[in-house]
């Protein structure tokens, strides 16, 4: 360990808020940005509690994972598309979408068709048990994310979307 460094404090249980206390401390202490990092750290750990929140609760018992649920979903709203285009539209690699709609498929949520002269490309659309099994785990979705914003006003919810935009928009974008 560095001379400089001071260590986290030993104890068998630290709690998320005494972490990101003593890892913001840590933060600084190389003369970087404190508030930047928090802000990072608050949208990471909140990513992770709301995945393992509706992986666990909504999607996994439904019998498909997020992936398989964003998938669906950008399929309810778009209608038939490209393998690839998913994968774009998705944010997610085209090894992760081969495997996701592998599952989908499978379970007879999804179908996938070779409608262009070109083999390569697949047309991928919802089948109407998969729309079906889409509108039951949103309803549930729709009802935790009522649990989770209920106790923040409107106004203060329009202003939390407002400001994760601005951050979406200003993020970079590789490849794109």
């Amino acid at each position: 360990m560095a001379e400089d460094a001071t260590p986290i404090p030993s104890t068998s249980y630290l709690p998320a808020q005494s972490f990101e206390e003593n890892a913001g401390e840590r933060i600084q202490s190389l003369g970087l940005v404190r508030e930047t990092f928090h802000g990072m750290f608050a949208i990471f750990r909140l990513s992770a509690i709301i995945y393992n929140d509706l992986e666990g609760t909504i999607f996994k018992p439904a019998g498909f994972s997020l992936a398989g649920f964003r998938v669906m979903f950008i399929l309810w709203i778009a209608g038939d598309l490209e393998q690839r285009d998913i994968a774009r539209l998705a944010g997610i690699s085209p090894a992760g979408i081969s495997s996701a709609l592998n599952t989908l498929e499978r379970n007879g949520l999804v179908e996938r068709r070779r409608t262009s002269t070109d083999r390569r490309l697949v047309t991928v659309g919802l089948t109407t048990k998969g729309n079906d099994e889409l509108a039951t785990a949103y309803h549930a979705q729709n009802a935790r994310e009522q649990e989770v914003f209920g106790s923040i006003s409107p106004d203060d919810l329009h202003q939390l979307v407002d400001l994760l935009q601005r951050v979406i928009k200003a993020y970079p974008h590789p490849g794109e």
